[in-house]
């Protein structure tokens, strides 16, 4: 996977288990973990996540969670592009 693809993740307002699974490179049961986590996280805060037929949760906070510089990590997409 390249920066460029990470950030087209990056710049989605919500994530389901398949952009977990893409952006971290694991399976089916790990993406599953991750997002029941940030949903803990948030539901703890006193906020709410969206009910829907696929599961989502709010990308900031994944990415957080994961520790992914999002200003790095765009700023190196954007110099392999010029290249």
């Amino acid at each position: 996977m390249n920066y460029k693809y990470v950030c087209s993740l990056i710049d989605k307002v919500w994530m389901n288990t398949d952009d977990i699974k893409k952006l971290c490179n694991c399976g089916r049961d790990t993406a599953i973990g991750i997002r029941r986590e940030v949903e803990e996280q948030v539901k703890k805060s006193g906020k709410r996540i969206p009910s829907s037929k696929c599961k989502v949760i709010p990308s900031l906070l994944t990415l957080e969670y994961l520790g992914i510089d999002v200003d790095k990590a765009m700023d190196i997409s954007k110099r392999v592009s010029i290249k």
